[in-house]
């Protein structure tokens, strides 16, 4: 199993954001479904939003599988 590290964690979560914010109808999804607000995403406490990514993406595996494509991570 591979350790994680504060800094692994906010490595994928920027990723997540990333591809997020690449896909538009995906990033209002996420919106929607965890209650985040424009505010929050800009200006919002980072390790709230980062766990917030993750579970998203933890829920959505077709968008887990598509952002680690375009990451170049291995899901």
């Amino acid at each position: 199993m591979i350790e994680s590290t504060p800094e692994k964690v906010q490595f994928v979560a920027d990723a997540c954001l990333s591809h997020l914010i690449a896909e538009p109808e995906l990033l209002g999804h996420f919106m929607t479904e965890t209650g985040t607000t424009p505010d929050e995403l800009r200006s919002g406490d980072p390790e709230s939003l980062a766990n917030g990514l993750l579970e998203f993406f933890a829920q959505n595996e077709s968008a887990l599988l598509s952002m680690c494509a375009n990451a170049k991570l291995t899901p």
